[in-house]
């Protein structure tokens, strides 16, 4: 089914994803691919329908949540993505911080920069290597304008998951927004040297190249990916230097000010604790209730999503709430 969804056969894939959960209903990375195709291909009630099924039968599944909350937030029923967040964050019981990252993520593209750094802060506390959450932070802290911080915590990041090419692609960007020419390419470098598969990589160092014109450079570039991915038939073949720096990134400026509310850069980078088995999320921003069955919040849902006339996060996960 996942070979079939890559090569953009859906309907292959959906008849063998809907034979895995009849033959498994708690096939629960079924239920959560499947749900995740549907999503891409913009079937959103068919999607709506797979995640509620799949949490019935594999509550536990922290990516049925998080698949199923982002979907809401892709249909922009922002407070119906915080309730199944919060909900989430409840029953699983592992790989948390991808709910917290998933939560974070909503809340700053809302520009509730405030709760984004709280949420992603729990998400660093129960698993400091991944590098996803890194980058997160650093784009929490970058939007609210605290530029200061952002080098600080991808380094970090890089750090505490030194093979996760991203973050070497986002710490190279931002130095080509700061107009540090020489400092992205050298992180640029680092990535390929650290994965030399990663082709946003070798993008991001043509846009460089092209911006100072540097057409030698981007020769060898065009060089060495070309050496790279066609020892490889299933990877595409790479872009020509010619086609690089079409769509270059324009400058950005941000503001230095700061925000009362935001925390100390060291204190930030250096507060990530080491216990990741920390399971206390209790009043979370508030939005998480006492001794609530978060499988109860399914009984308000119908094909389109939850109950219209949902007023808060807190009247569906307080045991007093209506119906």
């Amino acid at each position: 089914a996942l070979c079939e969804m890559r090569l953009g056969k859906d309907e292959g894939a959906r008849s063998l994803f809907e034979r895995a959960v009849v033959a498994d209903k708690t096939h629960a990375e079924a239920w959560q691919a499947w749900g995740v195709m549907e999503t891409r291909a913009g079937n959103f009630k068919r999607a709506s329908a797979i995640f509620q099924r799949g949490i019935k039968h594999a509550p536990k599944h922290a990516s049925l949540w998080h698949g199923y909350a982002t979907l809401e937030a892709k249909r922009g029923k922002i407070m119906n993505a915080r309730t199944l967040f919060a909900a989430g964050l409840q029953k699983a019981k592992s790989q948390q911080y991808s709910l917290f990252q998933g939560w974070a993520t909503l809340e700053l593209r809302a520009g509730n920069y405030q709760a984004a750094r709280k949420l992603i802060s729990e998400a660093l506390t129960r698993n400091k290597k991944n590098g996803r959450g890194w980058i997160i932070a650093a784009q929490i802290e970058e939007q609210d304008g605290h530029s200061g911080l952002v080098s600080l915590l991808l380094r970090r990041g890089i750090e505490c998951d030194p093979n996760d090419a991203e973050l070497y692609r986002e710490l190279g960007e931002y130095f080509v927004r700061q107009g540090k020419i020489d400092d992205a390419r050298e992180v640029f470098e680092k990535g390929m040297d650290v994965n030399p598969m990663y082709a946003p990589l070798y993008h991001s160092m043509a846009e460089l190249e092209a911006r100072i014109c540097n057409l030698e450079a981007l020769s060898r570039l065009n060089k060495r990916a070309a050496e790279v991915f066609n020892q490889n038939a299933l990877e595409p073949s790479p872009i020509p230097s010619q086609a690089y720096g079409t769509k270059l990134r324009a400058k950005t400026s941000r503001s230095h000010q700061q925000h009362q509310n935001s925390m100390n850069i060291s204190a930030f980078a250096t507060k990530i604790v080491d216990d990741e088995d920390d399971d206390d999320n209790e009043g979370l921003l508030g939005l998480i209730g006492d001794g609530v069955d978060p499988l109860s919040l399914l009984n308000s849902l119908t094909g389109d999503g939850l109950v219209a006339d949902m007023m808060s996060v807190e009247s569906l996960t307080s045991d007093d709430s209506k119906r």
